[in-house]
């Protein structure tokens, strides 16, 4: 596990994704780029006037220029992932648990030639820093972390209020959430969450600002507060989903 201190939230835990997962969505992702530039080179080589210096120029800036940024387009697109992290659940986010920026994913893209075209450099890096980064992530300030399965927490609908019939959301704002912050508040407000009470007072504090509540409301118990709000959350989007 590595401690993760978000921007806009507090100390968590989050798990590094481990290598083999990593290795395995990286060697998906290069299988993908293959069968798509060998289907693409065979349809080109079919074309009529391939070889033409015109012909090749498309070849270049519509095939293989996009293939080449496979990454940086998939990660910037998907939100951190492509279908090998996908596959193997691993998502990139900032260092402080954040989505990742598209200056951050461009940054680590390009280390990639230093991180894995030479010597794989970069896998000396993850084995060796605690938070697994290779030299891309420490220069963009990103790691990649296994991805909480939030499907399963909207299957398991018995575990949550919003589950009861006729639940009507107490804050309709709280759909305003992304995906990993509603997992930091079911991280925060699970039965053996060690988050102090200074720190849940500093979440709900910013929860609140969040899903705009006025400056001066009152939310009574902040564990309650974030449970509610987390309830909504998952209600709302639930049905959003229906």
């Amino acid at each position: 596990m590595s401690d993760i201190t978000t921007g806009n939230f507090v100390c968590i835990e989050q798990t590094p994704a481990n290598v083999g997962d990593r290795i395995v969505g990286r060697i998906i992702d290069l299988v993908l780029i293959s069968v798509y530039l060998y289907a693409a080179g065979t349809f080109l080589r079919h074309t009529p006037g391939f070889s033409d210096d015109v012909m090749q120029g498309i070849y270049v800036f519509l095939v293989f220029l996009p293939a080449l940024a496979y990454t940086f387009l998939s990660e910037l697109l998907f939100d951190g992932q492509t279908v090998g992290k996908y596959a193997m659940k691993t998502r990139v986010v900032m260092a402080d648990g954040s989505s990742p920026t598209a200056g951050a994913l461009f940054l680590r893209y390009v280390c990639e030639i230093v991180d894995i075209w030479m010597s794989c450099l970069g896998l000396v890096f993850i084995l060796a820093t605690r938070r697994h980064q290779r030299l891309g992530d420490l220069a963009a300030g990103t790691m990649v972390i296994r991805q909480t399965d939030m499907s399963r927490m909207h299957i398991s609908l018995g575990e949550f209020a919003y589950a009861r019939r006729g639940y009507k959301p107490t804050y309709d704002n709280a759909a305003q959430l992304s995906p990993h912050q509603a997992d930091i508040l079911r991280r925060t407000v699970a039965p053996d969450a060690k988050a102090s009470d200074e720190r849940i007072e500093s979440l709900a504090a910013k929860v609140a600002r969040v899903i705009q509540l006025p400056a001066n409301a009152d939310w009574g118990n902040s564990r309650e507060f974030l449970t509610t709000v987390l309830n909504d959350y998952l209600f709302l989007t639930t049905q959003n989903r229906s």
